[in-house]
């Protein structure tokens, strides 16, 4: 049995619990644990349908040191498969692009089919009992949901609809153009903080404006008092409607509501990855928060512009506002964290939460928190 992680006074009352212990935040066995235990066994976003939309066309992913590449057959149909040659182990795609007539080894020349299937093998015929149907790609499971394409290594995995109920439909209602929204660019941020520092940021309200002290420029665009937090079954959601002072952070239309809708939207997948909309603003956006290490993480902030309205002036304004305000100081508060996090003089906290779901509550981490405890206990019990 894998070695313990004491979780002294951690319950199932979001009331009465206090938080993970400051190890599991810092600890290089943690993170691998976690790699089996939750990220081998989860849906993992790979990009929106669009990307994959022609035949032929691919997109390559690594999945904590696991090559993915997620492609669309020449016969219509989605795949996946670990991007590794089966003859000695060369990766085969890099990024993304379209693959023309077949998937082709760069070291030895094997040639696969967009099906997987191994179609070409220099001088095969000269080794006794060789046959091709033995050395297909290693398929992995891969669906289309919410507009988006995600993966799972886990071949015993439910589908994402059993997997995380009324998350895609929570989607829609906010998002009614999720198939057809356009790829308007990405933004990295290189972060010093565990990962799931990065997504308790994320997830809760407690640090907002009219509570905490950070992004009181949040109150220009988002009303704290009627903000609400929801817990569901491996999703979250924050339902925040628009501020009243709201020429501050970015120009919101002078007259209508504009954009997909006037609130602002954070709909959380476990384990890492968000879709979110800022008022008005004719665009979607993803974060994917990645582990890079025991104490860092990048986010990928991925924009999607709603066809035909993705470039006026709130969209514009909204974006630029998150890549050069909201964001850096979101990175500078995770990695403070950090630094924290890994002193002798702290171990544990308390969750300041109240029960109806408010905006300022931290419910949503502590729910967040049992997830992880939950996968990695189960993990350490096999």
């Amino acid at each position: 049995m894998a070695e313990s992680l004491p979780v002294a006074g951690v319950t199932g009352d979001h009331r009465t619990s206090f938080t993970l212990p400051s190890p599991w935040y810092y600890r290089a066995d943690v993170l691998e644990r976690e790699k089996e235990a939750i990220f081998f066994r989860s849906w993992r976003a790979v990009c929106h349908r669009s990307a994959l939309d022609a035949p032929g066309s691919y997109v390559t992913v690594d999945i904590h040191g696991q090559g993915i590449v997620a492609i669309r057959g020449r016969d219509g149909r989605l795949r996946a498969f670990y991007n590794v040659c089966q003859h000695r182990a060369h990766e085969l795609l890099q990024g993304s692009g379209t693959v023309k007539a077949a998937i082709t080894c760069p070291y030895h020349g094997w040639a696969y089919g967009t099906d997987g299937s191994l179609r070409s093998a220099r001088l095969c015929d000269r080794v006794p009992d060789f046959d091709k149907a033995d050395f297909s790609l290693v398929p992995v499971r891969i669906q289309e949901f919410a507009g988006f394409i995600f993966v799972n290594l886990d071949d015993d995995a439910p589908p994402m609809n059993e997997w995380a109920p009324g998350f895609e439909e929570e989607c829609r209602r906010w998002f009614p153009d999720l198939e057809t929204v356009t790829f308007g660019g990405q933004k990295d941020f290189t972060i010093g903080s565990n990962w799931k520092v990065t997504v308790e940021n994320a997830i809760e309200g407690y640090h907002f404006p009219n509570s905490g002290p950070a992004h009181r420029a949040l109150t220009d665009i988002i009303d704290m008092e009627t903000t609400r937090l929801h817990v569901h079954d491996r999703w979250l959601a924050i339902i925040a409607p628009p501020g009243k002072n709201r020429t501050q952070v970015y120009p919101f239309p002078r007259s209508g509501s504009g954009g997909q809708t006037d609130h602002f939207i954070t709909l959380y997948l476990w384990p890492d990855w968000i879709i979110y909309s800022w008022p008005h603003a004719d665009m979607i956006s993803t974060f994917l928060m990645r582990a890079t290490g025991a104490q860092s993480s990048v986010v990928e902030n991925a924009y999607f512009h709603v066809a035909g309205r993705g470039d006026d002036e709130t969209t514009r304004a909204s974006e630029v506002w998150f890549n050069e305000a909201l964001g850096p100081e979101d990175a500078a508060l995770n990695e403070g964290v950090q630094r924290g996090i890994v002193s002798r003089g702290y171990y544990q906290g308390r969750f300041i939460t109240r029960d109806g779901e408010p905006g300022d509550s931290e419910h949503c981490v502590h729910a967040f928190q049992a997830w992880v405890r939950d996968a990695l206990e189960g993990d350490m019990a096999s």
